[in-house]
């Protein structure tokens, strides 16, 4: 009998802040997702253009490029892929209001763990 491996979700994400790298792929990873990180939208942008993703998680509000460099880059690119986007961010609503309908959803810093990863659940499903 031939077992088919069922591939493990493979999701982005961007945030600048280590420490929230650090807890949101050990969460996803723990979940079962793979998980790579970048720091950047340039980053983000690189990655997509070399692998398949399941589930982009964008910070918004970063030092330099970040997740809304990546949301245009995607109108332009790949406009299917908004709709497996999640933002993960404390932005202001006025900030996210061009969003809505584009984007999969928003998870709000400071998060609860099993929201995360419900949310990523959710997107996957779809």
């Amino acid at each position: 009998m031939i077992r088919l491996l069922k591939r493990k979700a493979r999701l982005l994400v961007l945030d600048d802040d280590t420490s929230i790298q650090k807890l949101v792929a050990a969460l996803l990873r723990r979940a079962g997702y793979a998980v790579d990180i970048v720091s950047s939208g340039s980053q983000a942008i690189e990655r997509i253009g070399k692998q398949k993703y399941d589930v982009l998680l964008l910070d918004v509000m970063t030092p330099t490029d970040g997740g809304f460099t990546v949301i245009k880059h995607l109108k332009e690119a790949d406009p299917a892929l908004l709709k497996r986007v999640v933002l993960l961010t404390a932005s202001p609503d006025s900030l996210l209001r061009g969003m809505k309908g584009d984007i999969y959803g928003v998870v709000r810093k400071p998060f609860e763990a099993a929201e995360l990863v419900a949310t990523i659940a959710r997107v996957i499903a779809q």
